[in-house]
């Protein structure tokens, strides 16, 4: 390897959690979570109230 060329390790954060449409995992879940601390948050099957809006705080 030539020294000028160094080698670049990008480290990509990612948090992935399927909340199972529950509003009391949810809003502790948004309420507590750094997004500092990640790249990318996936969240799946959010709680939907009955006028078809998520939930968030």
């Amino acid at each position: 390897m030539n020294s000028r060329c160094q080698e670049k390790t990008t480290h990509l954060q990612i948090w992935q959690q399927n909340l199972n449409a529950l509003k009391d995992a949810q809003i502790p879940f948004l309420n507590g979570l750094n997004a500092d601390d990640w790249d990318i948050i996936a969240l799946q099957e959010l709680c939907i109230n009955p006028v078809n809006n998520t939930m968030s705080t």
